[in-house]
């Protein structure tokens, strides 16, 4: 698959050929991008504002998509579901997410898994 990877160098970013990821844990569900997003904070690391992100880091996680594969344990999705992809990731089910906050999540680090949404 192509991916936007950070450099550091020069223009700070190139595309590159990756492998295509793979189902890793139950909760996974790896989604094939129609299209996708940079967002505010790749701008920051493109420009160097953030020095803690290493040479390689796939950058853009906003976008549309397909779900390709799903993990035994995902239930309200399934292959061939259109989805976004959400800049915010949740994990449905700390106190915050059941509630509707899923910007205060503390059940996933930020940036471990793509949460998505059914458009249909």
């Amino acid at each position: 698959m192509n991916a936007l990877v950070y450099t550091g160098s020069g223009v700070g970013y190139a595309v590159e050929e990756r492998p295509v990821p793979t189902i890793t844990s139950p909760t996974d569900v790896i989604v094939k991008v129609n299209k996708a997003s940079i967002c505010g904070t790749d701008l920051h690391i493109l420009k160097g504002d953030v020095p803690t992100v290493e040479k390689g880091r796939i950058l853009g996680h906003e976008g549309i998509g397909t779900i390709a594969s799903a993990g035994s344990s995902v239930k309200s999705f399934k292959e061939g579901d259109k989805v976004i992809i959400s800049a915010v990731s949740s994990c449905s089910m700390c106190s915050y997410c059941r509630r509707g906050m899923s910007g205060r999540c503390t059940g996933t680090p930020l940036f471990t898994f793509i949460s998505c949404h059914s458009t249909g």
